[in-house]
């Protein structure tokens, strides 16, 4: 099988249509939304679920919880961030242990 390199993605469409084959859109759309209410909370309501552009970190954050594309490689950059925030979610979760 011939993978491809995913190196971005920059809006909600594309998204969808990379993860199609694993997911509901239906899925996608409520789980990117989710995402979007996390990392934009200074935004307006209207604004946020009107967005049709999506940041590389909401985009981490949707590959974390849910994996990465069929038939897709990341590129270098997306898997140091990827282990990036994975780490600080590691970090994070320890932090929270602790108290």
């Amino acid at each position: 099988m011939n993978l491809k390199t995913l190196n971005y993605i920059r809006n909600k469409a594309q998204l969808q249509d990379l993860f199609r084959s694993q997911f509901s859109e239906d899925y996608i759309r409520k789980e990117i939304q989710e995402i979007i209410k996390e990392t934009r909370k200074n935004v307006t309501e209207g604004a946020r679920l009107f967005a049709k552009m999506i940041s590389t970190q909401e985009l981490i954050i949707f590959m974390d919880r849910n994996g990465k594309p069929d038939g897709y490689l990341l590129s270098d950059e997306l898997k140091i961030l990827l282990q990036e925030h994975r780490e600080e979610q590691l970090k994070t979760k320890q932090l929270q242990n602790q108290f």
